[in-house]
């Protein structure tokens, strides 16, 4: 047998979780660690691992209003890719703040209705396990 590090994903911190994968070989003694906007996973290795995030490098978007009340949208915006971003915590080493990815839809029409479309593409070489908890679009 040998010792390593392993990852599970979970679309909610109480779980349930589902295994991914192992990272590395050897006895880890790991810790994680973000600084400069990118997750560390510090080990006992040659190597550390470093990710960018997010888990899913390309996620599209677009956001269609129906203007003619038929319940099709009539004017879509332009598929646009986005990311959520991370930022560190002043004065915490493992605490992450997670900013939503964010579509501007200032140019949009009124209407009478909305929708929304996504394109997710994994362009990472990790067994990643592509999660949307929720999408939220706000009106003002």
């Amino acid at each position: 047998g040998h010792m390593s590090v392993a990852w599970f994903t979970s679309p909610s911190i109480d779980g349930p979780y589902t295994w991914c994968d192992k990272i590395g070989e050897g006895h880890p003694d790991p810790d994680i660690g973000f600084a400069e906007g990118r997750f560390y996973l510090f080990t006992q290795q040659s190597t550390d691992f470093v990710s960018p995030g997010p888990w899913v490098e390309q996620v599209e978007v677009r956001v269609g209003v129906d203007t003619t009340n038929d319940g099709t949208p009539d004017t879509w915006t332009d598929w646009t890719e986005v990311k959520e971003t991370y930022d560190d915590t002043p004065g915490l080493s493992k605490h992450v703040k997670r900013t939503p990815a964010k579509l501007d839809l200032t140019g949009l029409p009124a209407g009478y209705g909305c929708s929304f479309e996504l394109k997710l593409k994994d362009t990472t070489e990790n067994k990643s396990k592509p999660m949307i908890d929720k999408v939220t679009l706000t009106f003002e």
